[in-house]
């Protein structure tokens, strides 16, 4: 009777551990949504500014970090599809080359408009779930400023220098993980990165070509259902 009794403890223990795993699976249809702190630093090779300007006149872009997150569907148990979403970027512009000593000649805002294809390692139940992915981005820039330090360069005594980045549709790779807390919980980490080269018009007519390749990289904390 006794053994009975045992057996019982046993087996209702292995059942509620069974339901525990399953309950903590990230699987076909499920929805997550996350919010988070994140990074984009620009790796930046620049061109030199067009004539008239001083020679091996570059061009370099600062880190910026801000609140991120995004919405996951769980196509499959393995497939998903993500969209990213953040608050805007702002990248301070820095004098390069011949005149990095004028120090910041700019600045603006930007935005990784982004989509997702992931998939996702290991079994549904598996607290953790590394995964890589891959999707078109539209990298946009807006809220363009020069500086002061900028129209001293270009236009000395004349109207403030006035700046246009062009926006580019580019792709994005990228890899993270994700750690369930438990049935609904979970954290996120990813690192990506984007090749991006872009041109940047200046009012009085001299352009810049650019390449910027950002890496990203945040943490998240995450909510399935």
């Amino acid at each position: 009777m006794n053994m009975i009794k045992v057996f019982k403890v046993v087996a209702t223990g292995a059942l509620m551990a069974l339901a525990s795993q399953v309950a903590l699976a990230q699987s076909a249809g499920n929805w997550m949504v996350r919010g988070g702190y994140g990074t984009i630093a620009p790796q930046v090779k620049s061109g030199n500014l067009s004539a008239p300007s001083i020679a091996n006149s570059k061009t370099d872009v600062g880190s910026a970090s801000n609140l991120m997150g995004g919405f996951t569907y769980m196509y499959t148990d393995n497939l998903s599809v993500d969209l990213p979403f953040a608050l805007p970027f702002e990248h301070k512009l820095y004098g390069a080359g011949a005149i990095a000593g004028v120090g910041q000649i700019g600045k603006v805002s930007a935005l990784p408009l982004t989509v997702l294809f992931q998939y996702r390692f290991l079994e549904p139940k598996s607290a953790l779930r590394p995964y890589v992915g891959v999707g078109p981005t539209y990298a946009y820039f807006f809220n363009e400023t020069g500086s002061g330090a900028l129209t001293g360069l270009t236009n000395p005594g004349g109207t403030p220098t006035k700046i246009k980045i062009d926006g580019q549709f580019t792709f994005t790779a990228q890899i993270g993980a994700t750690y369930a807390i438990d049935k609904n919980w979970f954290v996120d980490v990813f690192y990506s990165n984007t090749p991006l080269k872009t041109k940047t018009t200046l009012s009085t007519g001299q352009t810049v070509d650019v390449t910027l390749d950002p890496n990203a990289y945040g943490v998240s904390i995450g909510y399935k259902f």
